[in-house]
């Protein structure tokens, strides 16, 4: 009787990270993945638009939830021996909404739809949580490529009707698979929210991961 065939030492589970770079505790847990060992597939998402959809509230609605949280991230920062410096100036402007804020996420489609993304990405995560670039004005949205050596156009892409509407339905998915917040990660049909969760994401990739008839 024909079985499921077994896994090869190369055949990994792929772990989904669904993310916005809005949140500090995604741009913590990015920095973590590759220590996981697995393949990963970058879901970005409208972080807001999730939460829309699920009936769920930001943070920055709960002062006394983002002064905790400001605390609380500096502590995994520490934890992870990583920089936490927020670049007041975008910010600020995200605040104001003077600037979009999907755009980082729309971005960082861009850049995996150009072949980009594994220089952008981490540079966009810096940018708003650890830098000081300038991201508001077009000459800085140029530089800010130009630095990486990237000359495609990201910021035009990100802007464009198809990348748009690929976000808005990546984050509408995310949401009827059940995130209702960033970070989120998808083992199988498994999820797990939050950058604490680290732990039972790797035991889920190892779980999965194992051979068939190891024991655990």
């Amino acid at each position: 009787m024909a079985g499921t065939p077994p896994r090869t030492r190369r055949q990994y589970m792929q772990l989904q990270f669904v993310f916005d770079y809005r949140s500090p505790y995604a741009y913590l847990a990015s920095a973590q993945l590759p220590a996981l060992s697995a393949p990963i597939e970058h879901l970005l998402v409208d972080v807001l638009a999730v939460m829309r959809k699920v009936n769920n509230r930001p943070s920055t609605e709960c002062p006394a939830k983002v002064r905790y949280a400001h605390v609380d991230a500096g502590r995994w920062a520490r934890r992870y021996g990583m920089e936490l410096r927020p670049n007041a100036a975008l910010m600020n402007a995200l605040k104001q909404q003077l600037f979009e804020g999907a755009m980082l996420s729309l971005a960082g489609l861009a850049a995996l739809e150009l072949g980009v993304f594994e220089r952008v990405h981490p540079a966009l995560f810096e940018a708003l949580w650890a830098g000081d670039d300038d991201l508001l004005s077009e000459a800085g949205r140029i530089h800010f490529l130009r630095e990486r050596g990237i000359d495609a156009d990201v910021w035009h892409r990100a802007n464009s009707s198809h990348i748009r509407d690929r976000l808005a339905h990546q984050s509408e998915d995310a949401a009827e698979r059940g995130v209702f917040g960033v970070p989120s990660f998808f083992v199988g049909s498994q999820l797990f929210f939050g950058n604490d969760r680290l732990d039972f994401v790797r035991d889920a990739l190892l779980s999965e991961n194992a051979p068939q008839g190891s024991q655990s």
